[in-house]
């Protein structure tokens, strides 16, 4: 039983041997399955498209490329100021967004593809477009350091593209946030406004009701035949005539009360007379000249400069070579190994 055992491991031993040394006979299939598998791959290296990269890092802005906006945004004026993080997530919101990816995709992507190209489904050239063109956060906050990663066959593009994307959402931010603060001021300057109207109307009234008050105290001056204003003298003090209102208006005399009535008249405004109705023209003056926004403001800083790359990031020239030659010196081992069993089962049939 020992003997059987030692020799069937004699017998592995010689298909062991057998097998190196058909291998090593056939080591000309080995290497021209090799050398060709490392031509193909050396020809894929060279002669496939580039593929360049731009990366762009965007961090938020500080509170100085802020300012110009926050411009007359006090708790006074009832406006509350913006944040840092507030027009920042504002611009990452149309840095995200679909609808600007989609508009990039019409507008830029699409004219740069052959008529070959453009000839393929619409969904996978999107597809293929957002694997191109990634935005994506670099840090845990979300409102914290974002990346634009552009990959383009060419260099200047790629970096065209990175730069052109960000520029596209800071406008549609930019212009978010000026019609925001716009209409804001808008809206406080119209209800300032209707105040300023309604108080005009109030004093309008007013003055009617005061020529309608004199003209009839005019009447009992007249019939009482007081021409000139009356003093009256009072035990504790003494009343002056022009300050009699009420029933005691006609001691006013025939001639004030004319001219009072005259004056009132021709008044061609009531806003001198109007409480508080200059100030609430300053207040709305303010927020006419705070809807019309500074342009004078940035939604995000570049953390480092868009550099143009030097290399492509795809293919990668070695890693493909060493692929090709490891999986055809695998596929020449394959083969010589299948040629030594054809040899051997050939001479198992002949014998």
């Amino acid at each position: 039983m020992r003997s059987d055992a030692i020799n069937s491991q004699y017998s592995d031993d010689i298909d062991i041997f057998s097998i190196a040394r058909g291998l090593r006979s056939r080591a000309w299939v080995i290497i021209t399955i090799t050398l060709i598998a490392g031509v193909l791959g050396l020809m894929y290296a060279f002669l496939s498209e580039r593929v360049y990269e731009a990366k762009a890092y965007l961090v938020p802005p500080t509170q100085s490329d802020i300012a110009d906006l926050n411009t007359g945004r006090t708790s006074k004026n009832e406006l509350a100021p913006y944040s840092i993080g507030d027009v920042y997530r504002l611009f990452l919101r149309n840095l995200q967004s679909e609808s600007l990816r989609q508009d990039f995709f019409s507008n830029q992507y699409l004219p740069s593809l052959s008529d070959d190209q453009k000839e393929r489904p619409q969904d996978a050239l999107y597809a293929e477009f957002s694997k191109k063109l990634q935005v994506n956060p670099v840090t845990a906050d979300e409102a914290g350091r974002y990346s634009v990663i552009v990959q383009t066959s060419s260099p200047d593009q790629a970096v065209e593209w990175a730069k052109s994307y960000i520029k596209q959402a800071e406008t549609l931010a930019a212009e978010e946030i000026t019609k925001n603060v716009s209409y804001e001021a808008k809206v406080r300057s119209r209800s300032i406004s209707q105040e300023i109207d309604t108080r005009r109307e109030t004093g309008e009234s007013s003055r009617g009701d005061a020529i309608v008050k004199l003209r009839a105290a005019l009447n009992v001056a007249t019939a009482a035949g007081v021409q000139k204003p009356t003093v009256m003298f009072g035990a504790a003090s003494t009343a002056v005539a022009g300050k009699m209102d009420g029933d005691a208006s006609f001691l006013r005399g025939v001639e004030a009360l004319n001219a009072e009535i005259k004056n009132l008249e021709s008044r061609s405004s009531n806003d001198a007379f109007i409480k508080e109705l200059r100030e609430l023209q300053a207040k709305k003056s303010f927020y006419d000249k705070l809807a019309v926004v500074s342009k004078d403001f940035r939604l995000f800083r570049y953390d480092g400069n868009v550099e143009t790359p030097l290399s492509a990031v795809k293919p990668k020239k070695a890693l493909v070579i060493s692929l090709a030659l490891i999986l055809g010196l695998m596929l020449g081992v394959l083969s010589a190994f299948t040629l030594y069993r054809l040899d051997e089962s050939r001479k198992n049939l002949l014998s």
